[in-house]
């Protein structure tokens, strides 16, 4: 083959591609409010999928498999929640619904999180996007943490100051007593329905740190299997009295099931209403404890180490301030 050949058969390949990427289903990702009103653990944002045909039209048939990544650690400064760090947040399917799906999520912690969607058919998976949606922390947070840590260096300047003629011995006893003393500081019921259906929701024993099991389904009435039900499940944390994921007439075939993180040891309620129609709403609803654990000393280290240093800073600084000639 000549050299010319070869060009133009590479050319003629290269020109392909994005033709035949072109007819493929096009993945398309929108939350509600903006990014830039994003903050963790503050207000649910709507999260919404779009999935086009090549000449732009709407899918009507399919699923979407999501998946919800936590950022991953970084910085100095660990967030609210550091078992949630860089974990599976979320995993679910939602079907289609005039190309569309959407849910409500409550984000837990500040940083950059990764959306992964694969669009499925009953022949096959189609397409597959990743999205990134960067979340940023409270002001407020920054504020209080330069007011502490001003706080801090200011408390070891006094005590410099006051203590500096105390003999070796009480000094550092004093030094070992302020340091320690910072450190140190540092059930189900189900609601059937009326007529021939029924609900059961089950919630596997939660710890934070790693997924939980939620699945729901209806009863099946003699043998005749489970009808399509329009199904609202919402997650809500009751101390909060904020709600951390929800669904809305989700389309289903009598069940669903996902696996959700749920970020803190708190009290939760999972409601379940699925509206069949000829047949009267069913609801089902758990009440649980999730079981909080302690975070790895590796990652409260940083920030600890930090306030010992600023108040060894303040000590240093006002002994200094304390021995230095007037004038």
């Amino acid at each position: 083959m000549s050299l010319k050949t070869a060009l133009g058969f590479l050319f003629i390949v290269a020109s392909a591609i994005p033709a035949l990427r072109a007819g493929e289903p096009q993945i398309y990702f929108k939350n509600s409010p903006p990014v830039e009103q994003l903050r963790p653990f503050y207000d649910p944002t709507t999260l919404s999928l779009l999935v086009t045909a090549a000449d732009g039209r709407p899918v009507t048939q399919g699923w979407l498999e999501i998946r919800l990544d936590a950022p991953k650690p970084s910085g100095f400064f660990s967030t609210d929640f550091p078992l949630v760090e860089g974990s599976r947040l979320l995993e679910m399917r939602l079907p289609l619904r005039s190309g569309r799906a959407e849910w409500t999520y409550l984000f837990p912690i500040r940083g950059k999180y990764e959306i992964s969607v694969d669009f499925v058919t009953a022949e096959g998976k189609q397409a597959t996007r990743t999205f990134s949606l960067q979340v940023r922390e409270h002001t407020n947070k920054w504020t209080f943490l330069g007011i502490f840590t001003l706080a801090l260096f200011a408390s070891g300047m006094v005590a410099g100051r006051i203590f500096t003629r105390a003999s070796r011995g009480a000094k550092d006893k004093l030094v070992a007593c302020l340091l320690l003393s910072f450190v140190c500081s540092g059930s189900s019921a189900a609601l059937a329905a009326r007529e021939e259906y029924s609900g059961w929701l089950g919630v596997d024993a939660a710890t934070v740190g790693k997924p939980t099991r939620v699945h729901w389904r209806l009863s099946e009435n003699g043998g005749g299997g489970r009808p399509r039900a329009a199904l609202t499940l919402t997650i809500t944390h009751l101390e909060k009295s904020k709600i951390v994921f929800a669904v809305e007439r989700l389309w289903v075939a009598g069940e669903f099931s996902m696996d959700f993180h749920f970020s803190d040891g708190a009290n939760y309620r999972v409601l379940a209403s699925a509206e069949i129609p000829g047949y009267r709403t069913v609801r089902t609803e758990r009440y649980l404890s999730v079981t909080g654990v302690e975070p790895q000393v590796a990652a409260m280290l940083p920030a600890l180490s930090f306030f010992v240093a600023v108040i060894a800073i303040g000590l240093g600084v006002g002994r200094w301030s304390k021995k230095a000639p007037p004038g």
